[in-house]
């Protein structure tokens, strides 16, 4: 084992592969890094296959470095990696799982196997590799597709024993992550490209604790075009404030009137209302690059030329003088692609028909597309299939989990999205690993967890962070007639006026009534927005009752035996 260290230390010197942060060089050409803390004092790298991830942190610091996996993003229960280099070379490095506020308990089996070790000019790096499923179900956590919790720690000393690591005080910490299918940075876009930037034009931000400001755009005549990327701009400063932007287009009589003004979003008569998206965007989220043979179409003469960006602002300590010029850059190219793009909005009204108790840790919410409305798009399309490529999911501040299910004749099949782990803080588009059909006849359910456990009163949906909402942003291609899908309950099956819903569950006395309360919510009726360009919104909303509950949607047993 000393020779093999040796040699490795001896290539890793010599090689030195430049990293995307200064001053910082890796054992290996790594695809994906992160900064795991704002001041860049531990930073990971990391490349992966189907079976493995590779890892590799460098961390300011001459002591101990600690580095796993967590479910919530606390310390424990955390699968976890301790090591160290000593004054003399040697490494010490072990696989241990978190249990409360004291030492990592050692692991019986020894998963995570150290490549290298040294100490350095910058502090300590570490490389080992973990496979992504080891069969120790009780004491590791699988590396999943979805959203992962990294946690982090390290120490000012070397410890004297594998029994005596010090207490790591504040130099610990967690970041959200996707390892497994993380954001693309390198990849390399046509000649051609050109760059639309939509920009709230240095928008003074009201000391209001929650803004939706509107502005619109007329697109000039660049004849069409296909976006192939997409990102958002942030004001520097300003990333704790921007909560969210959606790029909404339509087609208005008077375009260049409109183009420039702001105001009130959803407020009359301030701007004109363009319900269909493009593109959205939530704290955390990166760019997102389309498929090599998708575009999603920009300019043509069939499509939109007028475009409203909505901008939530998240203001809680009501700061003044607040100045923004966050927006939406689209990459675009003239060089167009096989497949058109289109964006499905599936979920819950944003208003208080969602109504979350309070004091509860699992509370489940179920918003619907149904069969009818997309069997709908389908005949107006003329089409017979479509497939999913990409999804964004989005909560505020009580999400805890999020899933994208679909069903196939009555029956419910592998969802579009799974995340168990939702952190408001880390609201990407994910591309999916493989792209999903969908015919007619599917339809798709919306289920979001909330934990309330800290809140002593009754959460609503609606627009401010402090309220409560359920989307799931669905690219998919070929376009067809559909943009918008999504569901509220009318919880018209109660004993009392439900028609102010505020009056109604804002006092509502939940200590004695939660359990009549969970087996009413979802027995009533619930209406239906279906919408799309040329699928013009019914109203009254249509209305439907929920489907009976269905065997959920099993994945297919791990193989845990082959090599």
């Amino acid at each position: 084992m000393k020779v093999i260290i040796v040699f490795l230390l001896t290539t890793f010197a010599g090689l030195g592969w430049c990293s995307d942060f200064p001053g910082v060089k890796t054992s290996e050409k790594f695809d994906n890094d992160l900064s795991l803390d704002t001041n860049g004092n531990y930073l990971l790298f990391w490349n992966f296959n189907d079976s493995h991830v590779t890892f590799e942190v460098h961390v300011r610091t001459k002591g101990w470095v600690g580095f796993g996996l967590s479910d919530n993003g606390n310390m424990f229960p955390g699968d976890v990696v301790v090591g160290w280099v000593t004054d003399d070379g040697t490494v010490h490095f072990s696989d241990r799982h978190t249990v409360g506020h004291k030492m990592p308990v050692m692991d019986k089996s020894q998963d995570w196997e150290l490549l290298f070790g040294e100490e350095n000019e910058f502090g300590t790096t570490l490389k080992f590799v973990r496979k992504i499923n080891t069969c120790d179900a009780a004491e590791d956590k699988v590396i999943p597709e979805e959203t992962v919790r990294l946690i982090y720690a390290y120490g000012s000393n070397d410890p004297s024993d594998d029994n005596s690591i010090t207490y790591h005080g504040i130099t610990r910490g967690t970041k959200s992550a996707s390892l497994l299918n993380p954001t693309k940075t390198d990849v390399k876009l046509p000649d051609d490209v050109r760059h639309f930037d939509f920009l709230n034009g240095n928008f003074l931000v009201p000391s209001d604790k929650t803004t939706y400001n509107c502005k619109g755009f007329k697109l000039p005549p660049i004849g069409k075009h296909h976006m192939i990327k997409y990102e958002p701009i942030i004001t520097p400063g300003n990333e704790l404030h921007v909560h969210h932007m959606i790029l909404y287009r339509c087609n208005i009589k008077d375009p260049d009137y409109w183009d420039g003004k702001s105001g009130t979003c959803y407020k009359a008569r301030t701007l004109p209302q363009c319900p269909i998206v493009t593109v959205a965007y939530a704290v955390g989220g990166g760019p997102y690059y389309f498929p090599d043979q998708v575009g999603f179409p920009i300019g043509g003469p069939d499509e939109e030329t007028f475009f409203l960006m909505e901008t939530h602002y998240d203001n809680p300590t009501q700061k003044a003088h607040l100045i923004d010029n966050s927006g939406m850059r689209l990459t675009l190219t003239s060089n167009l692609r096989q497949h058109e793009a289109g964006m499905l909005l599936l979920g819950s009204m944003a208003d208080e028909s969602q109504v979350i108790p309070p004091g509860l840790n699992d509370f489940l919410f179920k918003s619907y597309c149904t069969e009818d409305c997309v069997n709908k798009a389908f005949t107006q399309s003329n089409m017979t299939e479509i497939k999913a490529i990409g999804v964004m999911q989005h909560a505020h501040l009580l999400g805890a989990a999020i899933e994208t299910r679909h069903f196939r004749n009555g029956k419910e099949i592998k969802p579009l999205f799974t995340d168990p782990s939702y952190d408001f803080d880390f609201q990407q588009t994910r591309p999916l690993p493989k792209e999903v059909s969908i015919y007619p006849g599917d339809s798709f359910q919306v289920d979001c967890t909330y934990d309330s456990t800290e809140k002593n009163s009754t959460t609503f949906g609606g627009l401010t962070t402090l309220d409560e909402m359920c989307y799931s942003f669905v690219f998919y291609y070929p376009k067809m007639e559909l943009g918008t899908c999504i569901s509220r309950p009318k919880l018209d099956n109660f004993p009392f006026d439900t028609r102010n819903k505020h009056h109604a569950f804002g006092t509502y006395d939940w200590t004695s009534n939660l359990d009549y309360f969970m087996s009413h919510v979802y027995n009533g009726t619930f209406e239906q927005y279906c919408f799309g360009p040329k699928l013009p919104v019914q109203w009254p909303f249509p209305t439907f009752i929920p489907p009976e509950p269905v065997q959920k949607y099993l994945p297919p047993p791990t193989d845990c035996f082959s090599p």
